[in-house]
């Protein structure tokens, strides 16, 4: 899995994943890098996610954690307010 981040100001670095992928590999990407990463790109918190609506992006865990940092990220298209 390659994860990267654009704004119209720069570019975040590309994080790559190469172990088997879990939903909780999945928040642990988001907890030590890549909500670091947002925080600096947007920081009026105005990042939009998008991901591709794969089980794991839709799990539990993952949903629960993006609605712990809903203020840091618009989701696109909205699939994670809904519960699985």
């Amino acid at each position: 899995m390659i994860w990267a981040a654009v704004s119209r100001y720069s570019a975040g670095p590309i994080i790559t994943q190469y172990a088997p992928f879990t939903a909780s590999s999945y928040v642990d990407i988001f907890v030590n890098q890549v909500h670091r990463t947002v925080q600096m790109l947007f920081p009026t918190n105005d990042a939009i996610f998008q991901d591709d609506n794969s089980p794991i992006h839709t799990a539990r865990s993952v949903q629960s954690w993006f609605e712990e940092h809903k203020w840091h990220f618009n989701i696109f298209p909205g699939q994670h307010n809904q519960q699985t």
